[in-house]
């Protein structure tokens, strides 16, 4: 028997800033997003009536949309981009063939990710690789992981795992 359970709380979200570099070296502005994050778990076992305790997954959720929520969002790995420390400031230096920037930032309202673009789709695969590694000290027993971001109404990513 397998069995799911979804999380979709009103507060698994977080608002952060971004910028997407497309293949042509188009760039978008830097915008934000509400972003919604949505989080299904899979499991085989029953015990007591549930295939694991609530209360241990939703503060883990929580936190994870909270390391994200209000800050601005800057990729690590993305060739166009380069990032430099200043004292408090970060300091990105963007180029590509279309697109030439320069932005400073101050080093309390930023979030590094080790990714090449800040995409629904790379904040998808993040979020579930930690909320994987969070969950699998646990030991919850759980057989599958799958992790939903949306950045407006309508439009989600989703990414999945096995044996978290």
């Amino acid at each position: 028997m397998k069995i799911s359970v979804q999380f979709y709380k009103d507060r698994q979200k977080f608002s952060a800033a971004h910028f997407t570099i497309f293949a042509d070296g188009e760039v978008e502005r830097l915008h934000g997003h509400n972003y919604v994050v949505e989080v299904t778990l899979e499991g085989d076992r029953l015990e007591d009536g549930m295939i694991f305790p609530f209360h241990l997954v939703k503060p883990v959720i929580n936190r994870l949309c909270k390391e994200w929520d209000e800050y601005v969002l800057l990729p690590t790995t993305a060739p166009a981009v380069r990032i430099e420390e200043n004292g408090d400031q970060v300091e990105l230096h963007l180029e590509t063939s279309q697109c030439r920037k320069f932005y400073s930032f101050p080093r309390e309202d930023v979030v590094l990710l080790a990714c090449n673009n800040i995409s629904s789709e790379n904040l998808a695969v993040l979020f579930l690789e930690k909320l994987s590694g969070e969950l699998g000290e646990l030991n919850l027993g759980l057989t599958g992981l799958h992790v939903s971001i949306a950045e407006s109404s309508g439009q989600k990513v989703t990414v999945s795992s096995e044996k978290p």
